[in-house]
This record gives C-alpha cells, sequence and structure tokens, in this order.
C-alpha cells in the first residue's frame, strides 16, 4: 500500500499545472466602464463587467470593491452574467473560462466549464433556480442539477433544435423551459425531460431575440428594438411597446425592467411605466445601463463607468475608484505616488488609496490648475525639482506642480487648434524623455504618420520650462528624428534609441551650460539599423531593448557585453516604456506576450495572463519603484503593481486532513453516481485516480457534504466498476482515500 501512495503521489504531481505565483504579491487596478450583468442583494450589489471582472459594492459602507482574474480565482475579467443560487453562491459567468461560483463565505472561488460537460466556455446567459442552473452558452444550454451538469442540448453527437445554437436568454415558466437564441424561441417540457422541441417565434418582429424575462407570471421578449409579450392562450407574441427603442430586457426578483432612449420601464399591470429620473440608455459607452432591483424594488443601474441608485426625487451617482482608463500608455513611480499616462482616456494620479483622475476635455489654454486636453497621453517624466512632464498629441506639453493642490500646470506648449501637420504641433508629439544632472529635460519625439509628418527629434527645455533647441539628424548627427528611447548615465552622457536605427550616445558636457551648443552622436558599433524599443542606464550597464533581445552595453567601452532572449517583441505600437532596472539589478522587460524579469545573478522569469493575474499579455509599459523594488505593469487592458518580495502568511495548518468518502462503496447506474466528502477542514479540491495513478477525473468543494464525482471520466463516459482513490488537498495538508465502485 505504501509503494501505491508513492506511486499515485507521483502522478498526481506530474498531472497538476506549476504553481501559480502568489496572488497576494498582486494588485490589479482596473476601469469598469460597462456592465454586462447586474445584482442586486439586500447587503450588497454586484456588476460584472464584459473587461474588467467583477466590481461589488458594499451597501452598508458605501465601498467598492472587485474580484478579478487570478489562478485559482476568477477564471477571466470578461464576465457576461451573474445569478445567485439557493446554497448563497454566486454564479459569474465569463466570455472565454466557463462559470466561475464564489462560494458563500466569500473566500473561495471553482470553475464549471467545458470540462464539466458545459457545450461551450462562451457563456452568456445563466438562470438560477434553487440550486439549479440553467447554463446558456455560444453552442447550447446545460443544466447544472446542484452537483454536476446534468445534461445539455445540443448533447454531444446529437442534432442541434435550434436553428441557432446561441443561447441569448432562458425562462422557466412553470413546466415549460423557454430558451432565446440567435434565430428565434424553443419551448420545452419539462415534464417530458425536455424530449421535443417547439419553435415559437409568432408575432415577433426579429428572430434576433435579444433576452427574455419573466415575473413568475408573465413572460416577454427582446427584439427588433421592442418587447414582446407571451400569450399563454394564443401561444403567440404580442408587441408591449410604448417605450420607445429598446436596449435591454431583465428581470430580478419577480419585477421586469427594459431601458430604451426615454429611460428605464418597469411593467406593472399591463403596462410600462417610466421610472422618474432613470437614465436613458444613449450616452452610455455600450448602448445601454444594465439594470436590477433588489428584494425591496430598490433600483440599481450601471453603465458609464458610474452606479445609479434609485432615490426620491433624484437617483444617487456613485463612481467606483479606479484609473482613467485601462488602455495604458506609460507610469512614472514618484515616492508614494504612481501617474499613469492612458492612450484617449485621460491621466491618472494614485497614492495607495485614491485615485484622482483627469479625463478628456475641449482643449484650452486658459487653465492652470488642470489639463489643455490629457488626450493620448505618451511622454512621462520628473525633473530634478519634482515637476512632472506630459506629452500629448495634438494637444501640448504640460509641466504640472503637484506638491500643492489643486496641482499648477503650466502649458509649455499649447497646440490646441492647430492641424496635425503643422510644425509647432509637431512638437507634441513626444515619446522619450530623459532628465541630465542639471535639470534640462529632454523629450524625443515620435509621429502619428512617418511617411508624411516627419519627427522633431530631441527638444532641449531648461530647468525652468522654457524651450532651448532641437538636435535633429540634419545638425547633431542623430541616427533618426523618430527617438523611441532616451537615458542619461551618471556620466551626463545621453543614450538614444531610434526607429530602425539603433542607438547612439552623445557627452552633453560639450553642449555648454545652456546645452544649445550641438553635439555630435555617435553610433553604438554593432546596433546599427536595429529597432530599439527601450535603453536605460544604471551603474556601468546600458541596458537596451530590441526588437527580438535585450542588450547590455558597458557604459565605458560602449561595447555590447551580453546579449539576452525576450519571450516575443514588444509591443509594435504602444510600447513608450517596456524596461527597466530595480535597484537590486532586476531588470524587468514588458513583451507583447507579458513581462519577464531578469535575476541579478542568472535566470529569468516570466508573468503572463497563463500564470499570475496580469490584465493583458500586451505589456507597454514597467515601472520599478526605486524604494520598494515593486514594479508596476501597464497592458493594454489595465493596470498591475507586482511585489517580488511579497512572502504570502502561513495558512493555518491542520495536523492531518482527513476525510469520509460516502457512500462507499458506490453503485454505479446508468446516470453515473454521487460521491460525496466530508472532513476536518471546509475547502478542499484533488482528483480521482484510478488504480494505474491515471487522474479521471478532478473536483473543488467549497463546502463539505458536496458531490465531488459523478462516477465518470473526463470526457463524460461512465467509468468501469472496481477500486479508486481520493486524492484531496485542503487545510494545508493531502491524504488519499479509496473507493469502490460497484454495478
Amino acid at each position: 500500500m505504501n509503494r501505491l501512495r508513492s506511486l499515485l503521489f507521483a502522478l498526481v504531481l506530474l498531472a497538476v499545472p506549476a504553481a501559480a505565483h502568489a496572488a497576494g504579491a498582486w494588485s490589479t487596478y482596473l476601469r469598469t466602464n460597462s456592465c454586462s450583468g447586474i445584482l442586486a442583494l439586500a447587503d450588497t450589489v454586484w456588476m460584472a463587467s464584459p473587461d474588467a471582472g467583477l466590481l461589488y459594492h458594499v451597501r452598508s459602507t458605501g465601498e467598492f470593491g472587485a474580484f478579478h482574474r487570478t489562478p485559482g480565482g476568477l477564471a477571466s475579467n470578461a464576465l457576461s452574467a451573474l445569478a445567485f443560487d439557493r446554497s448563497g453562491r454566486l454564479w459569474v459567468a465569463t466570455s472565454d473560462k466557463g462559470v466561475s461560483r464564489l462560494n458563500a463565505s466569500r473566500e473561495t472561488w471553482d470553475l464549471v466549464n467545458a470540462f464539466d460537460g458545459v457545450p461551450s466556455d462562451t457563456v452568456s446567459v445563466l438562470r438560477a433556480d434553487g440550486d439549479t442552473i440553467w447554463i446558456g452558452t455560444q453552442r447550447g444550454i446545460a443544466l447544472w442539477d446542484g452537483s454536476q451538469v446534468a445534461g445539455s442540448v445540443p448533447d454531444l453527437g446529437t442534432p442541434s433544435p435550434f436553428r441557432s445554437d446561441v443561447i441569448t436568454g432562458i425562462v422557466v415558466l412553470r413546466d415549460s423551459l423557454f430558451v432565446s437564441t440567435g434565430d428565434g424561441i424553443y419551448l420545452a417540457r419539462l415534464s417530458q425531460q425536455l424530449a421535443t422541441w417547439v419553435s415559437v417565434d409568432g408575432g415577433l418582429l426579429s428572430t434576433d431575440v435579444k433576452s427574455l424575462a419573466t415575473d413568475g407570471r408573465e413572460l416577454f421578449a427582446l427584439a427588433g428594438g421592442a418587447t414582446h409579450r407571451w400569450s399563454m392562450t394564443s401561444h403567440t407574441w404580442g408587441l408591449a411597446g410604448g417605450q420607445g427603442s429598446v436596449r435591454r430586457l431583465s428581470d430580478r426578483f419577480g419585477r421586469i425592467h427594459s431601458n430604451s432612449s426615454n429611460g428605464i420601464y418597469e411593467w406593472r399591470t399591463n403596462q410600462w411605466v417610466l421610472l422618474a429620473g432613470s437614465p436613458p440608455s444613449i450616452g452610455s459607452t455600450d448602448g445601454g445601463y444594465s439594470f436590477a432591483t433588489d428584494p425591496a424594488g430598490v433600483m440599481f443601474a450601471f453603465g458609464a463607468g458610474v452606479m445609479l441608485r434609485q432615490e426620491s426625487p433624484a437617483w444617487i451617482a456613485l463612481t467606483p475608484p479606479g484609473p482613467a482608463g485601462n488602455s495604458v500608455q506609460n507610469l512614472l513611480v514618484d515616492g508614494s505616488r504612481l501617474w499613469v499616462n492612458t492612450f484617449s482616456e485621460g491621466v491618472s494620479r494614485f497614492d495607495g488609496t485614491q485615485w484622482r483622475n483627469w479625463t478628456p476635455t475641449a482643449c484650452a489654454t486658459d487653465r492652470d490648475t488642470t489639463f489643455a486636453n490629457p488626450e493620448f497621453a505618451f511622454t512621462l517624466l520628473r525633473d530634478r525639482s519634482g515637476r512632472k512632464w506630459t506629452a500629448h498629441w495634438e494637444q501640448g506639453v504640460e509641466r504640472i506642480d503637484d506638491s500643492v493642490n489643486p496641482p499648477l500646470f503650466e502649458h509649455v506648449l499649447s497646440t490646441c487648434g492647430l492641424p496635425q501637420a503643422d510644425t509647432l504641433c509637431r512638437h507634441s508629439d513626444g515619446w522619450a524623455s530623459a532628465v541630465d544632472s542639471s535639470g534640462f529635460v529632454y523629450i524625443g519625439g515620435d509621429t502619428p504618420d512617418r511617411g508624411t509628418l516627419e519627427p522633431m527629434g530631441i527638444d532641449v527645455y531648461a530647468q525652468d520650462g522654457t524651450h532651448r533647441i532641437v538636435w535633429k539628424s540634419t545638425n547633431a548627427n542623430l541616427a533618426d528624428n523618430q527617438v523611441r528611447a532616451l537615458s542619461v548615465s551618471k556620466d551626463d552622457v545621453m543614450w538614444a534609441g531610434f526607429a530602425n536605427r539603433g542607438v547612439s550616445w552623445a557627452l552633453l558636457a560639450g553642449t555648454g551650460p545652456g546645452r544649445d551648443t550641438l553635439p555630435t552622436f555617435t553610433p553604438v558599433v554593432g546596433l546599427e539599423n536595429t529597432d530599439i524599443f527601450g535603453v536605460v542606464a544604471r551603474g556601468d550597464s546600458i541596458w537596451v531593448l530590441t526588437a527580438s533581445n535585450l542588450r547590455r552595453i558597458r557604459r565605458t567601452t560602449r561595447a555590447l557585453a551580453s546579449q539576452l532572449e525576450i519571450p516575443a517583441g514588444p509591443a509594435p505600437r504602444g510600447a513608450v516604456r517596456p524596461l527597466d532596472v530595480a535597484p537590486d539589478g532586476t531588470v524587468w522587460v514588458g513583451t507583447s506576450d507579458g513581462v519577464r524579469m531578469f535575476k541579478p545573478g542568472g535566470g529569468f522569469e516570466d508573468f503572463k495572463t497563463s500564470n499570475s493575474p496580469l490584465a493583458n499579455n500586451e505589456v507597454r509599459a514597467v515601472c520599478v519603484d526605486p524604494a520598494t523594488g515593486a514594479v508596476w505593469i501597464g497592458t493594454a487592458s489595465g493596470l498591475n503593481r507586482y511585489d517580488p518580495k511579497y512572502v504570502a502568511p502561513a495558512p493555518p495548518q491542520l495536523q492531518s486532513l482527513q476525510v469520509l468518502l460516502y457512500p462507499n462503496p458506490l453503485s454505479l447506474t446508468r446516470m453515473g453516481t454521487e460521491l460525496r466528502l466530508r472532513g476536518n477542514t471546509t475547502a478542499y479540491s484533488g482528483e480521482i485516480l484510478d488504480l494505474g495513478g491515471r487522474v479521471i477525473a478532478k473536483f473543488a468543494a467549497g463546502a463539505n457534504d458536496r458531490v465531488i464525482w459523478n462516477g465518470r471520466d473526463h470526457e463524460g463516459r461512465l467509468v468501469q466498476p472496481g477500486v479508486y482513490f481520493v486524492h484531496a488537498r485542503g487545510g494545508g495538508r493531502e491524504t488519499i482515500a479509496k473507493t469502490v465502485v460497484l454495478r
């Protein structure tokens, strides 16, 4: 038996994926702009975002919180629907990973997906009925019976009864199951085990049905921009209009609501009633608000980044915290503060607790306490006096003193209203930046159209913000006027990286006290015609990021010292700051396939969406906090912070894990079986193995007495009678128990 136990443990270790990076070392910051589903309970309002995870609002404190994708936690940030079952579990549908479930204690997650028999991991609809959950996907529906997926339509290998398997709505009404799809509505009887499906499209304006809703007595459908009411006698649909062009239809706690350009309506006694002060569908980023009532009938809505709570006489607006946007372009750590530049959503400042956001506005030059317009923010720099510099394409260049409140803004350059081709406007197209020991600021130019709009080269600014000179290919021997990277080494040598023209260096001492004497840039041998994305000078090393690798140049000899491989090239257009070096010599590289951390003593570690909470594999900026060594990571879909020094607290340890399997032995029928587990902790995970040590099924249980196995293998086939082993983990311990399956 001891030999068998050793064999089983060895096989289990081979079967379990590599451990994910500690979630506690990571923090995720996303802006929730739109909502795909909302669930208002007496204590908490839950909001599913299509791209920013699960947002929640604690009603008693007024605080917001969020769950974001993390290995072992919420499976995805792309969410589509919510449901709440009788056991207190929150079901969260995702657009790419199946259904995540949060247990009643709000502490652990598990997953129901294609492995469990769900037709597709692209889930669009959830409908709870006690502990039974109907799951609508892009390939049909499935039924979770409280412990397992009991079946699906269409079933594997059988023809579909639907013209389209894209499920958009599910309603259980008495003995009838109604299912709406991308091409019609269908009806089947529960008492007949869904043996026969009937198309019920009569009266619909369109068979492209968007959703179904019920109050437990009546049934409504949204199709063709209008709501339709089902007739229980004629079995046809009739228009139930009067709301204008309807964008959404939903139900919660026995109430039906719709949203149109006029606002939110509630169905009351054979008519739609407009809720006073409710938001119209227009003006929302996704074309309509998500909305739901709580058990007491109080309405909540979410759209355009704001949650609204129904009050009398007005609705109360609450804005969840977060950066201005998720399309991050550049980052800057300034003491305890973080500055974040986004592409078009604006600029943010985070002090570790609160966000201050500047969002796009009409371009203006008379504002000294805010941006002329914070759109298209690329350059981001802290000068020697502590002021921040930002360049906004086609808007201008700003210098910000945020040591006072409100911050003071100096419009170093304003290009509001100028045509894109104007020479002055070209100076706003900043990309790279650097500051020297004397406080001079350098901004490297880029261009939105290399074919017709030539970049400006390097703009030189004095300590007081005045523009001194432009260094170009024609006057300073720049290898190119498109400057992708700038850095100044400790000997006051400037290092410049160019698009497809390598790296050049120049002595700043020869440019005079005003930096208006032209330097002569000299190319680094061996990098000519190389596409450069990042240059960072640290100590005696000049780190250079190319399109295919990372290179280290010796500062004194200016010769190539070493070359390191990266997992993929940098983000092809948005990589403003893809390279940084920590005080301990750790080098961080952002690529189009995640982040690679090169360790000072050799070796590397990769962080991707597959093994970490990284918001997106397209990494555009990495910025190390010099005081803590933590790295901020800006991606195409959000912001992360990772602390490599984080040490997870020791979990409470059991002396031993003790489990009871029952019933044991198991009786196997054509429907399978139900093996349950009870032990001396509260959450379990593990595998079912056969006598040969093969993993035939996996399980996760958020409480005792849950069904952990249905007698089927991972392909859904009934197993043969015999002896099976359960490898269970929980409470920091693991054990193996035996069960016998009888016919």
